[in-house]
């Protein structure tokens, strides 16, 4: 993903340290042997169609310096007229600099258009992650630098506004969010080095205490199916990266253990199929050092189990860079996960990776043809996906397009089922 402006924020933490994981991987040998599920991308250009449609989203003016950033992390919908989409913009001028601020987008059923973020939001403010019960509830997490804690902010039916929740020592972001009523949401992320989680009871936020692992450990991704059946996911640092989760029955949360087959893991998204039945995304690191699509189900007691995903690999052989970054469930039967696959991370043309459940198997899936050209001048990349309403799904990031210099925002739509 290219970056023109990098974001002064502790959100940037989780980032940094996968940048930093991932260029260690690619120092040892890369393995001529591909995996038993790679894919050409060419291929898969010349034999499926596309059920995505590529939908045109607005950004932000340029800021003071010429330069700017938008990028949508997230994104989350009551109906297929009510949808969210959030990131962040920059660069904003405050003073004598300019920072980020929160990157509010709404789709009423024919066009996006860009709400303004609330009037008492911080300076150098980041949202990553969206729900909606309605119309007039949603919630957007995020982090903002001044001060240094997390971001709630809340939509009536009228207006974004901040809205308080505890404070954390030392610092915190919230990562992912989902609502079940206006009376029953969940937040997750990290303070002070260790998972945090939240819930909103209808009149205010409360820390939650979870498990956590010895040293830093995030949790990046949380769905429920009732306010009984709550699954958050995340990973720790030791010092690589490892998988992480934990349950929530109503009363207490517990560890449920992650499979790891190697020695660098990561989940990214999580997504309910049904009652205490969940699918989670990421990405490991085999023997070949390159990232590969990672994807866990979880029905129940004490251990997920993985289900083998493909990737995008070239015809000569040599295993690209693949990772999932979102995952949304219609049913038991029919699933999507989206991400990126790059020849390799930091050199090379970030594209959009689309992956869907047939019921028996992950398979790769075309993406809109002007996201899978062959100008390697242009980049996309997926950050979020979510199902607003039956059949309806949305998935947003990031793209630069030449000449344009910097990331703008992407959209992307089907319906189908």
């Amino acid at each position: 993903m290219k970056r023109t402006v990098v974001a002064n924020s502790r959100a940037s933490l989780v980032w940094a340290i996968l940048a930093c994981m991932l260029a260690a991987c690619s120092g040892g040998g890369v393995s001529t042997t591909p995996p038993s599920s790679a894919i050409s991308p060419e291929a898969l250009r010349e034999s499926k169609a596309s059920v995505w449609t590529l939908v045109s989203s607005p950004n932000e003016p340029l800021g003071t310096t010429g330069l700017y950033d938008d990028t949508l992390w997230g994104v989350g919908g009551s109906s297929p007229n009510d949808v969210w989409a959030v990131g962040n913009n920059c660069c904003h001028p405050h003073g004598s600099q300019d920072y980020y601020h929160a990157l509010i987008e709404h789709w009423n059923g024919s066009g996006w258009k860009i709400v303004k973020f609330a009037k008492n939001e911080p300076a150098d403010s980041q949202l990553r992650a969206v729900s909606a019960t309605g119309p007039d509830d949603a919630w957007a997490v995020g982090y903002s630098v001044f001060p240094n804690a997390a971001l709630f902010e809340h939509w009536n039916g009228r207006r974004w506004s901040v809205v308080s929740s505890p404070y954390i020592y030392n610092g915190s972001e919230m990562l992912s969010v989902k609502a079940l009523s206006p009376t029953d949401a969940w937040a997750v992320g990290e303070g002070n080095g260790a998972a945090i989680a939240e819930h909103w009871d209808g009149k205010q936020w409360s820390y939650i205490p979870g498990y956590t692992m010895g040293g830093l450990t995030v949790l990046t991704g949380v769905a429920a199916t009732a306010s009984n059946d709550v699954m958050a996911i995340g990973n720790y640092y030791a010092p690589n990266a490892n998988l992480f989760s934990e349950h929530w029955n109503g009363t207490s949360w517990s560890y449920v253990a992650p499979l790891q087959n190697t020695s660098i893991a990561q989940f990214n998204g999580v997504a309910a199929i049904g009652k205490s039945d969940y699918w989670a995304v990421g990405y490991q690191t085999p023997s070949s050092n390159v990232p590969q699509t990672l994807i866990e189900r979880w029905t129940g007691g004490s251990k997920w189990s993985i289900v083998g995903s493909p990737n995008l690999d070239p015809p000569s052989g040599a295993p690209l860079f693949n990772t999932l970054n979102g995952v949304v469930s219609l049913s038991s039967k029919d699933a999507w996960a989206v991400g990126m696959w790059t020849w390799f991370y930091g050199d090379g043309t970030p594209r959009s990776l689309f992956e869907r459940w047939n019921g028996r198997k992950w398979i790769v899936a075309a993406g809109p043809a002007t996201l899978e050209t062959n100008n390697n001048n242009a980049s996309n990349e997926l950050l979020g996906i979510a199902r607003a309403g039956s059949g309806t799904l949305w998935a947003v990031g990031n793209q630069t397009i030449p000449p344009a210099c910097c990331n703008e925002t992407l959209t992307v739509e089907t319906t189908h089922g």
